[in-house]
């Protein structure tokens, strides 16, 4: 029964911990309910299984901006083999049972790791937990693509430690494979960051195996040079950002510096260049050289994952290259949540700044800060109060084996770099008014990648942008705290050598740790307890200004948390000194209890952060969909479907700030549920004009930019607002001409300058369809309506304005091409297309152009268009009528009295095909990014199919792919072991 007991005890904790975080998912008929994971998540994997279903590669969806490449949007993970659970499962299920497996995988995968070192199963498994359990894994289930990427990021690492350490070659097939899933299933970050680290293990290891005596580190020298190199890059620093700016062309909005173009490219030929100085000196040397083959057998890895993967990553290359994120001056920024130094304490103590999911009891903004405080990516660190003295009692780079100094730089990087913004000199510098009249003031809130000013961003020459500028594409990642992932696996594989360390009688420094935590949390508690009425009245004086959207903040409520996460700290602080230092005298008993206290520790920290609703509310038909299908029975338009619909991307009611819930996260999912928030509508056929998601097409992005607009006396008085007063615009004619039939809007405007609520240029020429008018009349009308602005807050309206989903012109007026993913081929080109000089949008210096009679089209293809473009608009016979609209397939019937360019108003894209009454035709890009098709006069059938020669070419090289795999296999069974590249067990250890 003993040699059960282990065992036993593994599984007895692993299935606490999921009974403690996703019994609601398992047995209760609940779903995942909060961020992307209910608005995003669970409506696109349901539309790629919806695909699977009727017999269809997932390869386009037509639901959102125009139409999007399916296969290429990296976040569905069309291929992934892991979504094989969706179809063995009813979908619900399938979304449960998707998070709950990926955890459990993650939990596998690091205690793999851990006992391929040679870890004991103690040690292993309390590294296990901590990964798989931490608050910055345990959240991903929000976006589930990085709770993906991190389940199989352990194994990544198992397999570069069996290739660069041990000389094995089945390691290499292993990353391959494992950097094949975190790209397919949609975090290809997590593939790169796992190459990088494997890298920098390759460079670590060669140095070792090279040194000759001893590693004696001075300690003294190590600081005095350490501080001698930061003062010299932060004076370094700070003189760019004063020089810098003064080279950066006047433009508004503004633009790259001119040489940031050429960055990347002069990024990559350096490291080319170093890694032909690597291999010539290598073919040189007298001495054989062990990187370059480690390199070359790391890269073989990386090149094998692309050939296998190669089905959805060129799909998504050709997505994303055309996407904003690959555009010099695109919307991209690589700071938003950027972890704040401050929140550094939750990984002393679980939720000590509160937290606002059960009534609004998060107090962190009341602390005086240099600057607005950041955007949350996760909302707690914590990892376990024995994981982090565990950890923090082995970390360092001496002494030890090489797999201890690797985790500990991964820790120390990753944390650093996911602070963002707040490790740059820029950002201190701003801190002081002398230097901010030099560097400027601190980014404003809400800053774009390029600040109006001119002037470099708070956190250019921090760590992070160092990544983003060395590393070749690691800027399009964005979001420094995705890097907590690789803290917490770096903190969690420590803390299980932590373990074994302190039963073989290492445990001082340890103990130190423990007490160094303890003394200081015993001291707050007893303050905190001593002082409870000042600290809530403290609380209470700041209340009115710390109103969220989880309510009004409560005072009572914060001090209570924060009472429980002292205690909570305190105890377990107490608990884990005493396992420290009497654990080896009973190293089983003490084994056994270490992860128990983990097991509770983790449940009672982090299984608050899983959030559900009933399945039911997941299953129920919104009510503007409802509401849209009825408005379409009654009143019919002539060109009855397809249409789209605009629902501004982001507001919520203002009762929300007012009073407090129970379960805000429920009423996140139910109103935004009823007024279809982008991706809600999805399932249910809704086809949105602009949605905000991983990435869009750069060009589509150009037609729905809002900006600020004085309004002149008359607009002023219909809007109710002083003349003068600049509000937000939205350009109304890109949202008619992209067959905007209904438009979802705020009922408040908030003064109309607020850019979630700034829908004035929508009201002319639309229709309230709901709320009725009529609701509000009679008795009690006044009262209703203020209820329905504070509570529900939101109409919908029907758009007259509205251009048909297709359409014909015989006239051309011709633009430069686009030949770039810069500003210049766009400006000009785009207003004369958006330009109506409405109300809202005046210019008695433009022309008005009528896209009903004319269309733009490329220069370069004018010669081309010519039989067919004339004057004059079409004729009362000429129509085009829409027969068939699918995902992959549209058809329309066309009737033309004279030659000339039928419009659809769906994207142009490369993968799109053609015929013209059976007989394959070119398509031309119209109005910048809608599809043009030259058609004679007479009567023609018009079918356009979607056909990416991307998938074709993917599949073949993932075919490929898997041949060389099961080659390689075969050869690497016969020589499993690279002799030269297995390390003397001496310099192991």
């Amino acid at each position: 029964m003993r040699r059960f007991f282990t065992p036993l005890l593994i599984l007895g904790c692993l299935m606490s911990l999921l009974l403690s975080c996703f019994s609601n998912v398992l047995f209760r008929d609940q779903q995942f309910s909060y961020r992307d994971a209910a608005h995003y998540y669970y409506p696109l994997y349901q539309k790629v299984q919806k695909e699977w279903e009727a017999g269809h590669w997932p390869l386009w969806e037509t639901e959102e901006n125009g139409g999007m490449p399916l296969l290429g949007n990296p976040t569905a993970a069309v291929l992934y083999p892991g979504k094989i659970l969706y179809a063995v499962f009813p979908y619900a299920w399938g979304a449960r049972l998707y998070v709950v497996a990926h955890t459990v995988l993650a939990f596998v995968a690091m205690l793999a790791l851990m006992r391929s070192w040679g870890t004991s199963w103690t040690g292993s498994t309390v590294s296990a937990l901590s990964y798989a359990f931490a608050a910055p894994i345990l959240f991903q289930y929000c976006n589930i693509i990085f709770l993906v990427g991190a389940a199989w990021t352990p194994l990544g690492f198992r397999a570069s430690d069996r290739w660069l350490r041990r000389g094995e070659r089945m390691g290499l097939l292993e990353l391959a494979v494992v950097l094949c899933l975190q790209t397919l299933g949609g975090d290809p970050q997590s593939t790169y960051i796992t190459g990088v680290c494997a890298v920098g293990y390759a460079f670590a290891l060669t140095w070792l195996r090279g040194r000759t005596t001893p590693w004696k580190i001075r300690t003294g020298q190590v600081v005095a040079l350490a501080v001698v190199l930061a003062i010299g890059y932060v004076a370094i620093v700070l003189g760019l950002a004063i020089l810098l700016p003064t080279f950066r062309e006047r433009h508004i909005p503004p633009l790259p510096l001119f040489w940031m173009p050429w960055a990347p490219l002069v990024v990559l030929v350096v490291w080319g260049l170093i890694g032909a100085v690597l291999v010539v000196r290598s073919l040189r040397g007298r001495r054989e050289s062990l990187l370059v083959p480690m390199l070359t057998g790391l890269g073989s890895a990386g090149i094998l994952a692309g050939l296998l993967a190669a089905a959805q990553l060129l799909p998504v290359l050709e997505f994303t290259r055309r996407s904003g994120r690959a555009a010099g001056g695109g919307p991209h920024d690589i700071y938003p949540f950027s972890l704040e130094p401050l929140r550094l304490f939750e990984l002393i103590w679980p939720n000590v700044y509160g937290s606002n999911f059960s009534g609004n009891h998060h107090w962190m903004a009341l602390i005086p800060y240099l600057s607005q405080h950041a955007n949350i990516w996760v909302p707690s660190l914590y990892m376990g109060g024995l994981t982090l003295i565990l950890a923090l009692g082995v970390f360092g780079f001496r002494n030890g084996p090489p797999w201890r100094g690797w985790l500990s730089a991964i820790a120390l990087l990753s944390l650093l770099a996911s602070m963002g913004e707040y490790t740059s000199p820029i950002w201190w510098a701003r801190q002081v008014p002398a230097f901010a009249e030099k560097l400027g003031p601190l980014d404003p809130q809400d800053v774009a990648a390029l600040r109006v000013d001119g002037m470099l961003r708070d956190g250019d020459g921090g760590i992070y942008w160092l990544l983003s500028t060395l590393l070749p594409g690691f800027r399009q990642f964005r979001y420094p705290s995705k890097l907590l992932s690789f803290t917490a696996l770096a903190v969690a594989g420590l803390a299980g050598l932590g373990w074994d360390s302190v039963l073989v009688r290492l445990r001082r420094r340890t103990a130190t740790v423990a007490t160094i935590l303890l003394v200081p949390s015993t001291a707050a508690l007893a303050i905190v307890l001593i002082r409870r009425y000042q600290i809530i009245q403290a609380l209470t004086a700041g209340a009115a200004t710390q109103k969220s959207i989880f309510g009004p903040f409560n005072p009572q409520g914060a001090y209570d948390e924060l009472l429980w996460s002292l205690i909570a700290g305190t105890v377990t602080f107490a608990l884990s000194l005493v396992l420290v230092l009497k654990g080896h005298r009973a190293p089983k008993l003490a084994g056994a209890l270490a992860l128990v206290l983990v097991t509770a520790d983790l449940a009672l920290a982090n299984s608050r952060y899983i959030f559900t609703v009933p399945q039911s509310l997941m299953d129920a038909t919104p009510k503007l969909v409802e509401l849209i299908e009825q408005a379409e029975r009654d009143r019919p338009q002539p060109s009855p479907t397809p249409f789209r619909v605009h629902r501004m991307p982001i507001w919520d009611p203002y009762i929300w700030r007012e009073e407090a819930a129970s379960d805000r996260v429920a009423d996140f999912v139910t109103w935004e549920r009823k007024t279809i928030q982008p991706k809600y509508g999805v399932p249910y056929g809704i086809q949105y004009t602009l949605t905000m998601g991983v990435a869009e097409l750069y060009d589509y992005e150009w037609y729905f930019g809002g900006f600020r607009q004085t309004l002149d006396t008359e607009v002023a008085k219909r809007l109710q607002t002083p003349p003068g007063q600049q509000v937000v615009v939205y350009p109304r004619r890109a949202f008619d001409l992209w067959n905007t039939r209904y438009f979802v809007l705020p009922s408040l405007p908030n003064g109309w300058n607020d850019e979630h609520r700034g829908f004035a240029a929508f009201l002319d020429d639309s229709e309230l369809i709901y709320p009725p008018p009529d609701l509000f009349k009679g008795p009690g009308g006044e009262q209703r309506q203020k209820d329905w602005v504070t509570k529900e807050d939101y109409q919908l309206y029907r758009n007259r304005k509205c251009f048909p989903r297709a359409w014909l012109v015989h006239e051309g007026k011709p633009i430069k091409p686009v030949t770039g993913m810069d500003r210049t081929d766009r400006e000009g080109p785009m207003l004369e297309i958006l330009f109506e000089n409405d109300h809202f949008w005046y210019d008695p210096n433009l022309r008005v152009y009528d896209p009903s009679r004319m269309a733009w089209v490329d220069s370069d293809r004018l010669d081309e268009l010519q039989p067919y473009l004339g004057q004059g608009a079409p004729g009362a016979g000429e129509t085009v009528t829409i027969t068939k609209y699918g995902e992959q397939r549209v058809e329309l019937d066309a009737v033309l009295e004279r030659p000339g360019l039928v419009i659809l108003a769906d994207v142009f894209y490369p993968g799109w095909r053609l015929t013209i009454d059976g007989k394959p035709a070119p398509i031309y890009r119209a109005n910048r990014l809608m599809r043009g098709a030259a058609v004679p006069a007479g009567p023609h059938h018009l079918v356009y199919t979607y056909e990416p020669d991307s998938f074709r070419t993917g599949s073949r090289v993932s075919l490929a792919g898997l041949a060389l795999l099961a080659i390689l296999g075969v050869v690497f069974l016969r020589r499993p072991i690279s002799r030269r590249l297995v390390m003397p067990e001496a310099l192991a250890s």
